[in-house]
């Protein structure tokens, strides 16, 4: 699969920081993915997205930020389809791990690996990008319910009879129980009602825990499709009776874009994830940080083995051996007669962050006191073969601002008032890295004052949040923020975790350090983009109708309707949209609606119902003048003040932005 540089890069998605190693991991998913997805399509096996993996593909158009692991499901013959022929269809490095395969695994899922072991084997590496653990996906088993009440609840309370005995003698093994005569004939005539009610032999000098769990597994799946209305996850269905979907919402399946690729969903989505979530579009983290990164236990193994794995290791005495060193550096060059003592140069880390130290500039420019410069750090990507690959920024810079090449000012030389960075990372970044003489501590030699504001801004961190706190290891931890003479974030709030973070990782006895050169105003620093902009790139054709005729711009509406709707809710759905529609027009003198409909629509509608297409194609040319096209979405997106149709990534988008999101109703 083909991955822009850009991808890997560390990024706050919705509020949450993403590791630069997190996206090396999720690239190397969607590599297991493409070749499940590969397999399955060329053998005609169906499978859906599943739990996180469906709610990330729906609402973000990719992972849960803080999601670290990908889930697909299959009805149950497809299922034991694709376990049966797995060796044969995938290719030859995967492994199924399942009850069956390994008997210390109690799961009733199966599990699809691209390896059984950390591999650092070259043609690996480059195919998963660098990732040597190992990578790969859950497969859940959909099951069919029983439409006899009855035979339902025979099957229940079978499982549960398995899984009670099950219990037992895997406590008994985990605990080395020794068991009396009595004892041991009580379990042995439970196992005998097993195998009486089930139908089956249990071999006593086998392991029993692993026969009963392959029994539970295949009791699960005793009803077919002619047999029910409803499908579910079994387990799930027979712990509270409540888990349960119409089958028809996975009669269909419609790709829906997933970073960079697509991936399957049930048409009727909406309803799925409403039924598993309740409100799905409203963000809810894992607040538990139990096995997060799920890498972190092989991440481990490799550290003891010796193995350098780039981790920032410096320790409390290096801290205090280099701050005493750069005090008698500073003291000696402040003998020195240097003219440009009340330079201030800023070191951006790219043209599109601009915006997180803009505020500063231009309050040092107010003060009159300093020359203002910007150098912007020369930046690479790193290739999986240890070569470096430098990024070239298409990006511009404030025309106020006064750049110089990095090639035509002499560090080395030169001793200025202030340099603020914005890279905290230096080489400790798994995918970027930049040259050694822009280093924290370098620069710190050629200034009386290194200061640290980052380039990103999160949403303010709930302490409870594990998961946030553990990804701040990847840049609170790092040489920019430990070295830097003052560190400008956010807000009290995450100076306050930055502290705890710092003094938990150097020692208590260093809180005051943090404590002291830590300031939390830095979202006073924060330039919001000017809103007029937004108008200043949009197609001629718009600019006719959002324009007023005193010059000012109405208010745009972007009414987004998904494939979803249309399938699950049928005609009612352009009922709706002609209703909404006539009432924006209403209002035409201060409102305007762009329209767009998921990108897939007219395919999908084609293939599955003609009579669903003659009314998309009356909508269309009703309100040709409206409608977005799909390369127009990023700029309609930019432009509207307010978002309202249908559940998705785009709504999450304008919500991220803090424009007013408004989800449609058919039965409104």
């Amino acid at each position: 699969m083909k991955f822009d540089k850009s991808f890997f890069e560390a990024e706050v998605r919705d509020g949450f920081y993403v590791t630069s190693e997190m996206k090396q991991v999720w690239a190397a998913q969607l590599e297991v993915l493409n070749d499940v997805d590969n397999a399955c399509r060329e053998n005609g096996i169906q499978y859906f997205a599943e739990w996180g993996t469906l709610l990330g593909a729906v609402r973000h158009h990719g992972f849960i930020p803080w999601d670290d692991d990908m889930d697909i499901c299959m009805k149950r013959p497809d299922y034991n389809r694709f376990l049966e022929i797995a060796e044969k269809i995938m290719p030859s490095n995967y492994k199924i791990y399942n009850l069956k395969s390994h008997n210390n695994d109690g799961n009733m899922v199966s599990r699809i690996i691209n390896t059984d072991q950390i591999s650092y084997d070259a043609e690996k590496l480059k195919k998963y990008h660098g990732v040597p653990y190992v990578i790969g996906l859950d497969i859940f088993p959909l099951d069919y319910i029983s439409d006899n009440k009855e035979d339902d609840e025979l099957q229940s309370n079978v499982i549960v009879m398995i899984s009670s005995i099950m219990n037992v003698i895997k406590s008994i093994q985990d605990n080395n129980v020794q068991l009396d005569e009595e004892n041991l004939t009580q379990i042995n005539m439970q196992l005998s009602q097993v195998e009486n009610i089930c139908g089956v032999t249990i071999n006593r000098e086998d392991d029993i825990v692993q026969q009963l769990n392959i029994l539970i597994d295949r009791m699960c799946g005793i009803y077919r499709e002619n047999e029910a209305e409803y499908i579910t996850i079994m387990l799930l269905w027979v712990g509270g009776k409540n888990y349960r979907f119409p089958k028809k919402y996975y009669d269909k399946a419609i790709r829906i874009p997933f970073e960079n690729t697509t991936i399957p969903v049930p048409y009727a989505y909406d309803s799925i994830l409403k039924k598993k979530y309740g409100d799905y579009m409203k963000l809810v983290h894992t607040w538990d940080s139990h096995d997060y990164p799920f890498f972190e236990s092989q991440k481990k193994i490799i550290e003891n083995a010796g193995v350098d794995i780039n981790k920032y290791t410096d320790d409390y005495r290096n801290y205090n051996q280099f701050k005493n060193k750069i005090e008698e550096i500073r003291i000696d060059k402040e003998k020195k007669d240097y003219k440009d003592k009340k330079m201030v140069v800023f070191m951006p880390f790219k043209a599109k962050y601009w915006n997180m130290m803009a505020g500063l500039w231009k309050e040092y420019e107010r003060s009159g006191e300093y020359t203002l410069i910007a150098i912007p750090a020369p930046y690479y990507y790193k290739n999986i073969d240890g070569t470096i690959e430098k990024f070239n920024d298409d990006k511009q810079y404030p025309e106020y601002v006064k750049i110089v090449s990095p090639e035509n000012f002499d560090f080395d030389n030169e001793y200025v008032e202030k340099i603020i960075i914005q890279n905290p990372y230096d080489s400790y970044n798994a995918t970027t890295t930049v040259y050694p003489q822009f280093y924290a501590k370098k620069l710190a030699m050629c200034t009386k004052e290194l200061i640290y504001i980052p380039y990103f801004e999160t949403e303010e961190i709930n302490p409870s949040d594990m998961r946030a706190y553990v990804s701040m290891d990847s840049y609170v931890t790092m040489p920019g923020v430990v070295y830097s003479d003052k560190v400008i974030v956010q807000s009290e709030g995450i100076k306050e975790l930055y502290v705890k973070k710092l003094s938990e990782y150097f020692g208590e006895e260093t809180r005051d350090i943090w404590n002291t050169k830590i300031i939390g105003n830095g979202k006073h620093y924060i330039e919001m983009e000017n809103s007029d902009s937004k108008y200043d790139d949009i197609p001629e054709k718009w600019k006719g109708y959002i324009k007023k005729s005193d010059g000012s711009y109405k208010k745009v509406i972007l009414y987004f309707i998904c494939t979803n709707d249309v399938l699950e809710n049928g005609h009612r759905v352009f009922d709706k949209i002609k209703r909404s529609m006539d009432t924006f027009l209403e209002y035409e003198d201060s409102v305007v609606p762009l329209m767009m409909f998921e990108s897939n629509i007219d395919e999908i509608l084609q293939m599955e119902n003609p009579e669903l297409l003659e009314d998309y194609n009356e909508i269309k040319m009703n309100f040709t003048q409206y409608i977005v096209n799909e390369n127009e979405l990023d700029k309609a997106m930019n432009l509207c003040d307010a978002f309202y149709g249908d559940a998705g990534s785009e709504a999450q988008l304008c919500r991220n932005s803090g424009k007013p999101v408004m989800i449609q109703n058919v039965e409104i």
